[in-house]
């Protein structure tokens, strides 16, 4: 552990960076959030709450608010997947695939990158913002928008008998994943956020082989994109995906955003501690929505435990959605800012 004996307060942008590169944040980086229904549901009450608790990062990637998934009723979004929601403020599910016939894919066209985001306006944003928080661009989704645009079922299937069409599909989305962080990375962000969900709760959805094999090196010409320009590279997954974890550590991702619960606190620490940052996911199953403030102090002091021997390498990322209470939200934001200062005296609270 570096020493820092007069470890100043410093502006979130570079907590951030000093968290994600071990290297002495003054406190543990906030990055908690709320989902479209938490606002619909507390409204102005969670805006006082992040005023309190400010929010270390700027996410630039595409808005809840403007995902059509989230909205009322059955609406088509700009790749042609049609989405049905019956829980609006709540990503809804998908019941019509573009591509779940092989034969549109001869028609197909994926968008441009700037009919996704306003890059202009967002330029635009980051000039005038003074850049004293950490700014988090979006790569856009990869495994999940293939089976988005081909259905679950139908890419497993796909994937398994590896015809023309799944690999045409692949490439055409690569050729995407790149030309967008390309037009992210012209602009003035820290990092790149990548959103695929890999795990079910007791597994892979795939073999990890087959992941290494199609997947991986793919990722990693997109992470050695975003690392050549000097910018950090931050993965989120949900589920179970202890397998890949080595995988992620090996081609260089700087953060993971895990459910750190469902894989184990401790053993996350004791196997990939120092190795790469963890956004921790609070427990968002049980404990932040139908725990009580107690179980959610006592799950987030758990966390702070197992990584207090490292001088960073831990962000707070919770995630608020319509049912937590707002004495949950306020615990998790509470317990991370009083103790969640370095060093991390974990004696001075655990019995």
């Amino acid at each position: 552990m570096k020493i820092h004996p007069n470890r100043p307060k410093m502006n979130s942008r570079e907590r951030v960076i000093r968290a994600l590169e071990f290297d002495g944040p003054d406190r543990i980086p906030n990055g908690c959030y709320w989902l479209p229904g938490a606002f619909d549901k507390h409204g102005e009450e969670l805006k006082c709450l992040f005023r309190e608790f400010p929010n270390d990062f700027c996410q630039l990637v595409a808005s809840f608010s403007t995902h059509v998934g989230y909205r009322d009723g059955i609406n088509k979004d700009i790749w042609g997947c049609v989405w049905k929601n019956v829980n609006p403020g709540v990503l809804g599910r998908i019941i019509e695939h573009p591509l779940s016939d092989w034969g549109n894919l001869s028609i197909y066209s994926l968008p441009d990158p700037s009919e996704l985001v306003d890059f202009h306006e967002i330029e635009k944003s980051i000039r005038n913002s003074g850049h004293e928080l950490y700014i988090l661009g979006d790569s856009e989704n990869f495994f999940e928008r293939l089976h988005w645009l081909r259905g679950y079922a139908n890419t497993l299937i796909d994937l398994m008998n590896d015809g023309k069409e799944l690999r045409k599909l692949i490439d055409l989305l690569f050729d995407f994943k790149v030309r967008y962080i390309k037009r992210w990375l012209e602009l003035d962000v820290d990092g790149v956020y990548f959103l695929d969900d890999w795990g079910t709760m007791a597994g892979l959805m795939i073999n990890p082989r087959l992941w290494r094999e199609r997947f991986g090196p793919l990722y990693k010409q997109m992470v050695d994109l975003v690392h050549r320009s000097g910018r950090h590279v931050i993965f989120h997954s949900d589920g179970h995906i202890l397998k890949i974890i080595p995988d992620f550590v090996e081609m260089g991702v700087d953060a993971l955003n895990v459910q750190v619960k469902l894989l184990g606190v401790d053993m996350l620490s004791r196997e990939f501690g120092g190795k790469i940052c963890i956004l921790a996911d609070i427990d968002r199953q049980s404990i932040l929505p139908f725990g009580t403030p107690d179980t959610v102090s006592e799950h987030i002091k758990e966390i702070i435990r197992a990584f207090s021997h490292l001088d960073g390498g831990l962000v707070s990322w919770g995630e608020i959605g319509p049912e937590v209470p707002l004495t949950n939200a306020r615990t998790m934001l509470e317990t991370f800012a009083k103790y969640g200062r370095y060093p991390l005296k974990v004696t001075d609270w655990l019995s």
